[in-house]
């Protein structure tokens, strides 16, 4: 996972501190939380590969740093989304992926797809004993209508991010009732340990919102769905595999192959591929295996459930690869998958440039699974 895995990219981009995150190493979000620029990483790469000399003790140090650093999150909103909410929300200045491409996009007008008249709610859900997710319910047809999405965002971000507040407008000017929600160690949810677990504990996190609108909404499991975008889709993907309340998955900028992402992700970060394998290793050691719950394993629960895969062709952080590899392994399993490709789009971008084609996928799938 490290720093693939995620939201937004911007290394500058700050967060407010809403509680402080056990352990946490690099604070911010995803890959644009860390304090070190690239040239710096690259004498970071020399010391640590020195260490290994040192023998096994040397090279699970050099393991236990990566791991550490780089499954870190902020337990924080991030600055630049402070002011974000369903009734009114823009792109902040340095986006989901890097270079010149991301300044087209800055303050782009997305006024048209704000929800100023729609009911919302701030709820609180309880998914473990000491867990809560905080969360926006938002109320565009209940209760005279059960259709429900749950939406997440990415690794790093929140809620407020404009690329899950996004497509929860496109869904619930079609309709449908949205649960946008807060990961746990993000936003205003509990911080359990400032890190992500590659979708592990999230999509556990996750069972437990879709048995809530259950249980507390009276929402029928035939008319849940779930939306995640970036990290979040790798917990979306994995919750077939957790829950039977969860009627169709779409998934933005998805990936397969969980080890070969997270290797393409330290070499990008200026490290050598191997140290994967020792990052790896020293999450076990410390009681967490990042691919417990494998993608394929997902996929294969999912059974007559749908996936619904959006993803550019261009993708810098998440390669488009990936979307074509689920897919296929999905059709080889009789798992009904639809891919919609966004020529040229790099990281989340397709939202932005071609946002009515994607919300027209994204609710006539929805459209077609639920009601």
């Amino acid at each position: 996972m490290l720093h693939c895995i995620c939201g937004n990219t911007s290394i500058a981009r700050k967060s407010s501190e809403v509680k402080p995150a056990p352990e946490a190493g690099w604070t911010g979000n995803a890959w644009r939380g860390t304090l070190l620029d690239m040239r710096a990483r690259s004498w970071v790469a020399v010391v640590l590969g020195s260490l290994l000399a040192v023998g096994t003790g040397g090279a699970l140090a050099v393991g236990d740093y990566v791991y550490r650093e780089g499954t870190s999150v902020p337990c924080a909103i991030n600055e630049d989304d402070l002011n974000n909410s369903p009734a009114s929300f823009s792109t902040p200045l340095e986006g989901p992926f890097p270079g010149e491409g991301w300044n087209k996009w800055i303050d782009y007008d997305l006024s048209e797809w704000w929800l100023p008249e729609i009911p919302v709610e701030t709820v609180r859900i309880q998914v473990a004993p000491d867990v809560e997710l905080e969360a926006w319910w938002i109320k565009a047809s209940y209760p005279a209508a059960q259709e429900t999405v749950i939406v997440t965002h990415g690794y790093g971000t929140s809620r407020r991010d404009y690329n899950a507040l996004l497509p929860s407008a496109m869904l619930a000017k079609d309709g449908f009732n949205v649960l946008l929600v807060d990961q746990r160690d993000t936003g205003n949810s509990t911080c359990v340990d400032g890190r992500h677990s590659a979708g592990q504990d999230e999509s556990d996190d996750f069972a437990a919102v879709a048995e809530w609108l259950v249980l507390e909404k009276g929402i029928a499991p035939e008319k849940i769905g779930m939306y995640g975008v970036s990290g979040g889709a790798i917990g979306t993907a994995i919750l077939p595999a957790k829950t039977q309340n969860v009627q169709a998955f779409a998934l933005e900028a998805p990936i397969f192959d969980f080890a070969e992402t997270a290797e393409r992700e330290v070499v990008f970060q200026g490290f050598p591929a191997f140290l994967w394998q020792l990052a790896d290793l020293a999450a076990k050691l410390r009681g967490v295996n990042l691919n417990e719950t494998p993608i394929p394993a997902g996929i294969e629960a999912a059974g007559d459930r749908p996936f619904l895969l959006l993803h550019g062709t261009e993708d810098q952080r998440l390669a488009y690869e990936g979307a074509l590899k689920f897919r296929d392994y999905a059709e080889s399993v009789g798992v009904s998958v639809q891919l919609e490709t966004f020529e040229g789009a790099d990281h989340t971008e397709g939202q932005l440039s071609e946002t009515q084609r994607y919300a027209d996928a994204l609710t006539s799938f929805f459209d077609e699974a639920l009601r």
